[in-house]
C-alpha cells in the first residue's frame, strides 16, 4: 500500500509540474494542493515551495507566504525558497519580511544574480540611492560571469531596466546617463548597444530628445540588428514633431515585427501627436486587440520607450477621446434665440 500510495502521489507531482510548466499556474496549484497530503515527508518543503511559486504568480499572495514559511521551516538552507519569501512579501508591502528573506537567501547562495537583483529592488523602496548602488553591483557581477544569467533563466537587461526606471523616478538622470556610457565604453559586446539604448531612453523621458536621437543612432552603430531601436527612434522623432521620421523608423520595426501590436501603438502615437482623432482611435482600438491577442515578451518591452503603462495610456486616451466627441455631439444642436447680444 505504502508503495501505491508513493506512486500516485509521484504521478500528481509529475502532473503538476507539467501543468506549471505549461504556465497553467491556477491548475498546477489545485494540482501540488490536492497531492500534498500524500506527500513522502523529505519532499514536502519542496512541494510547499512551488504551491509559493503558482500561488504567487496567479495573486493569492496569503497562501504563497504561509506555504513558502512552512518551507523554510523544513528546509531552511534552501535560497529558493527565501526568494520567493522574500518576492511575496515585497508584494504584501513587508518591506522588513522581504529585506530578512533576502538576506537568508544570501547566506546559503552568496553570489545569485537573481537575489541580489531582488535585495536592490527592496532596498530601492526605503533607500532609493542604496538601491541605485546595489543594481549597479548586480551588473557587474552579470559581466563578471555571464554564464550565470542564462544558468538561472535571468533576464540579462532587467537590471539595467530597473536603474533607467528608478533613475527617472528618483531624478538620477545625469548620473544614470553617465554611468551608461561607462558601460557602453568597457567592450563591444551585449552591454554596449543595450546600455546605449537605455540611456536613449531615459533622456527621451527627461525631454532631452536630440541627446535621446543621438544616443539610438549609436546602439545601431554598434548593432545594427538592435530592432527595438528603430521604435524607440520613432518615438523620439514624433515627440519633436517630425512625423515622416517617424512614420520611417515605425515602418522599419513594422517590417521585422509584422504581427507585433508594438507597431500599431507607435503609428498610433503619431495620430495622437499630430492630432488625428479619428485615425487615433482606429489605430489605438486595433492595438487594444491585438495586445491581448498577441502580447510582446517581456524582455522585448524592456528594451521599448513607454513601454511601462502603455496599455493603460492608451486606454485613458481613447476613453477621453470617445467622451470628449459624444459631449460634442450632445451639444451640437440649435441653440435658442434670445435677445442677448
Amino acid at each position: 500500500m505504502e508503495f501505491i500510495r508513493r506512486w500516485l502521489a509521484g504521478q500528481d507531482f509529475k502532473r503538476a509540474r507539467a501543468l506549471e510548466g505549461e504556465g497553467y499556474f491556477d491548475q498546477a496549484l489545485v494540482a501540488y494542493e490536492s497531492s500534498l497530503a500524500s506527500c513522502p515527508p523529505e519532499e514536502r518543503a519542496a512541494m510547499l515551495r512551488r504551491i509559493g511559486n503558482c500561488a504567487l504568480l496567479v495573486g493569492k499572495l496569503a497562501r504563497s507566504r504561509e506555504a513558502l514559511s512552512e518551507s523554510v521551516k523544513l528546509a531552511p538552507t534552501d535560497p529558493d525558497a527565501w526568494l520567493l519569501l522574500g518576492t511575496v512579501s515585497l508584494e504584501l508591502r513587508d518591506t522588513t519580511g522581504a529585506d530578512e528573506a533576502f538576506h537568508e537567501a544570501l547566506n546559503y547562495a552568496p553570489d545569485r544574480i537573481d537575489i541580489l537583483h531582488a535585495q536592490a529592488e527592496s532596498y530601492a523602496l526605503k533607500f532609493p540611492r542604496a538601491g541605485f548602488e546595489a543594481g549597479k553591483r548586480v551588473i557587474a557581477l552579470l559581466r563578471e560571469k555571464p554564464g550565470e544569467a542564462e544558468r538561472l533563466r535571468f533576464p540579462r537587461e532587467l537590471p539595467l531596466v530597473f536603474l533607467r526606471n528608478l533613475a527617472a523616478e528618483q531624478r538620477f538622470v545625469d548620473e544614470t546617463v553617465a554611468y551608461f556610457d561607462d558601460l557602453a565604453g568597457l567592450d563591444a559586446g551585449w552591454t554596449r548597444p543595450v546600455a546605449l539604448n537605455h540611456k536613449g531612453i531615459l533622456l527621451a523621458g527627461s525631454g532631452r530628445l536630440d541627446e535621446a536621437i543621438k544616443a539610438y543612432l549609436d546602439v545601431l552603430s554598434a548593432a545594427p540588428d538592435f530592432d527595438a531601436v528603430h521604435f524607440n527612434l520613432g518615438m523620439a522623432h514624433t515627440r519633436k514633431k517630425d512625423f515622416e521620421a517617424a512614420r520611417a523608423s515605425f515602418s522599419v520595426y513594422a517590417k521585422r515585427h509584422p504581427t507585433d501590436a508594438t507597431t500599431t501603438f507607435g503609428f498610433g502615437f503619431i495620430a495622437e501627436s499630430r492630432p488625428d482623432v479619428t485615425e487615433m482611435i482606429r489605430l489605438y482600438t486595433y492595438f487594444l486587440e491585438r495586445i491581448k491577442a498577441n502580447p510582446p515578451p517581456a524582455a522585448s518591452l524592456g528594451r521599448l520607450d513607454l513601454a511601462r503603462g502603455w496599455v493603460k495610456h492608451v486606454e485613458t486616451v481613447v476613453e477621453h477621446a470617445r467622451l470628449h466627441r459624444s459631449e460634442s455631439h450632445e451639444n451640437t444642436g440649435p441653440r435658442e434665440v434670445t435677445d442677448d447680444c
